[in-house]
């Protein structure tokens, strides 16, 4: 579903602010790096839990994420014990660009901001994630960083496999205007008309057997890995086995979880749909990382 379908499917009641948890909670902006401003959600008046949630910029958006999805989902998670950063890579929201010129730039900072959490906290095993491209830079570095525990990936790395297109053109055979139309957008691209750049040509996705790699590696160092998969992205996904279509057997270690949620759209615009984020997460969380 896009952005514009869930606006318009939704009413008022289904996309006001979740309520605020009645657990207190403390937060504070945090400085760290080369000028790296982010937002650190604790609890308050206990102990946190042992694994903190370190949340990446989904593309160009704020660290308060798509409608404030992260700002919500932090308050959630530091309710339920957990210690959540929620920051700006540089060039992004309140971080200035750095000046410094480096390949591993991103590495660098998401390493900082799990220093900066350490020295706050003493908390020192993180999961990371983010939607879209937040969770394409949290697989790209986890293989990378030991302190990284589990990766949370909304809407990120995938491969259209042969059953996806099966899926995807089959149901179209049966309809003469989407054929039509896509034969009219065939000869308009074989006359040289440009092709428009779409979400999938932004991603950052390794080559599929890199990325089938890095899951055994991650599965060998028994990191937690989430792929959770909305209508959002039904160019590359478009079924609940695909995970395992694309990936193979390393889905069937019990280290993986993967999920496919059509109803969703790539924000989780609507409430309800939030909700059930937040509730699937808070439980997958507890069951992953148990004090």
């Amino acid at each position: 579903m896009s952005i514009q379908g869930a606006v318009r499917a939704a009413t008022p009641a289904d996309v006001q602010a979740p309520p605020a948890p009645a657990t207190p909670l403390d937060e504070r902006v945090l400085g760290f790096g080369d000028g790296l401003v982010g937002v650190l959600s604790v609890p308050a008046g206990r102990a946190p839990r042992r694994t903190a949630v370190v949340l990446l910029n989904a593309g160009l958006v704020h660290r308060m994420g798509p409608f404030r999805l992260y700002v919500q989902l932090a308050r959630r998670l530091a309710a339920e014990g957990y210690v959540v950063l929620r920051f700006d890579q540089s060039g992004l929201g309140d971080s200035p660009l750095s000046t410094r010129i480096s390949d591993s730039r991103k590495r660098d900072e998401i390493g900082a901001a799990m220093d900066a959490v350490t020295r706050e906290t003493g908390v020192a095993r993180f999961v990371l994630g983010g939607v879209c491209s937040g969770a394409d830079d949290a697989f790209n570095l986890a293989p990378q960083d030991t302190r990284v525990a589990g990766v949370v990936l909304l809407d990120g790395v995938g491969y259209a496999t042969r059953g996806h297109r099966i899926r995807h053109y089959l149901p179209r055979l049966f309809n003469p205007a989407r054929v039509w139309r896509a034969l009219r957008r065939r000869l308009r691209k074989s006359e040289g008309e440009p092709r428009a750049v779409g979400n999938d040509d932004l991603r950052d996705f390794p080559r599929r057997e890199e990325a089938v790699g890095r899951l055994h590696a991650l599965d060998a160092r028994g990191t937690q890995v989430l792929m959770l998969y909305t209508g959002g992205v039904a160019s590359y996904h478009n079924h609940r086995r695909q995970a395992r279509e694309a990936f193979g057997s390393v889905m069937d270690s019990p280290n993986m979880a993967s999920e496919y949620w059509p109803e969703c759209d790539h924000t989780f615009y609507v409430r309800a749909h939030r909700e059930k984020l937040f509730a699937y997460l808070h439980d997958w969380m507890r069951a992953r990382f148990p004090e």
